[in-house]
């Protein structure tokens, strides 16, 4: 089975592992790969809705792993039976909803997750609750920039703000990538009213041009609020 390019970079960082458990599974592509390459020996597909349920059936059973994948129309972690060396994968939902199915569950293992919003708010949250980050990645797919990261729970880190914001070992594992999207940022904040520059984000574009000036000896921007 063919991954997209955003299912691909997840699949990367999975560590080899008896059971992965991949909350949000839709068609079940993911764990079915994984299967495939034996990355894991075992995986439960979870998803609340019943629809994408069904196809993930249909492609479990063409590629022959009924024994070995477990599809279940749940919310988040409940009603699961986890294991502290069991590796739980979130992707396609919010911040905020990770974070939720998280608070709502006393497991703690490896996470890896690639929320699609408010990765600033997901980072802080781990970083307060006892995570620890081991990698970060950052990709482009139709448009849309993706974090992707995976975390063991332990003592947790103490990030800095830019850290939060900006993401942790982007400059190491996606230089180019990150390079691009900082400077999309800038020009996304310099296009906005200026009022709303001035009110919410002037803070945030200074320190984006700042994070622009340090990491890729770029020493001049112009933006509406240069030229007012």
């Amino acid at each position: 089975m063919r991954l997209s390019i955003r299912l691909s970079e997840i699949a990367s960082l999975v560590p080899r592992c008896v059971r992965v458990i991949d909350v949000g599974t839709d068609h079940a592509q993911l764990p079915l790969a994984l299967l495939h390459i034996e990355r894991v020996q075992r995986a439960i597909g979870v998803d609340k809705s019943a629809l994408p349920l069904a196809q993930a059936r249909v492609n479990r059973m063409n590629a022959g792993c009924k024994d070995l994948l477990d599809l279940r129309c749940a919310d988040g972690l409940q009603g699961l039976n986890l294991e502290p060396d069991d590796v739980v994968v979130m992707a396609g939902m919010g911040a905020h909803t990770m974070v939720q199915i998280l608070e709502e569950s006393d497991w703690r293992g490896t996470l890896v997750l690639q929320p699609n919003r408010d990765v600033p708010q997901l980072r802080r949250w781990l970083c307060n609750n006892g995570w620890s980050l081991d990698i970060e990645t950052l990709i482009k797919s139709n448009g849309q920039w993706f974090w992707t990261s995976r975390w063991f729970h332990g003592i947790g880190i103490d990030l800095p703000e830019d850290a939060i914001d900006f993401g942790v070992h982007c400059m190491t594992h996606s230089a180019m990538q990150y390079r691009l999207w900082l400077a999309e940022e800038v020009e996304r904040l310099g296009d906005l009213p200026e009022q709303a520059v001035s009110r919410m984000n002037l803070p945030e574009l200074n320190r984006i041009m700042e994070q622009l000036k340090t990491n890729h000896n770029i020493t001049t921007f112009t933006t509406k609020s240069d030229m007012t």
